[in-house]
């Protein structure tokens, strides 16, 4: 656990600046047209929601309920936004993306004690991130199925 707390502990210490980038860049990106008409403070306070449960998820007894909990909600934010699920998904990577090149922009991971933290880091968080397009998928089936019932 204790190999990720540097990532993290820059990460909580420049949550706003980091949400904020990707909040800029989703919202240009070819790959998430949906994110353009939706206001820059929703989908930054997306993003610090994502990036400031991210301890919790990764440090809790059972992360993969955790991180259930955590990425059902997402969904379902994305969801009522309108967001298509490919969008979702995409808009997703691109917040752990921006995690990693904030720290990698910073150089917090010098040496090669550091840099092998770093990894145990990014395996962890893709893990996480794998719990959350399982979650996320479920749950846009899941309405599709229910408005297709209506």
């Amino acid at each position: 656990m204790e190999e990720s707390n540097k990532l993290l502990d820059v990460l909580e210490a420049n949550i706003d600046e980091i949400a904020g980038h990707w909040a800029a860049d989703v919202r240009k990106n070819k790959r998430t047209p949906h994110y353009q008409d939706i206001p820059d403070e929703k989908l930054v306070l997306q993003a610090i929601k994502f990036y400031s449960q991210l301890r919790n998820m990764l440090g809790a007894p059972n992360r993969y309920d955790r991180a259930q909990e955590f990425f059902m909600h997402y969904a379902r934010t994305c969801y009522e936004m309108g967001a298509p699920l490919h969008e979702a998904v995409y808009a997703l990577n691109m917040m752990r993306r921006h995690m990693w090149l904030y720290a990698e922009f910073q150089a917090i991971f010098i040496n090669a004690i550091e840099h092998n933290q770093a990894i145990d880091s990014v395996m962890r968080v893709m893990l996480l991130i794998d719990y959350a397009v399982y979650e996320i998928t479920q749950y846009y089936q899941d309405r599709i199925r229910l408005e297709a019932k209506k």
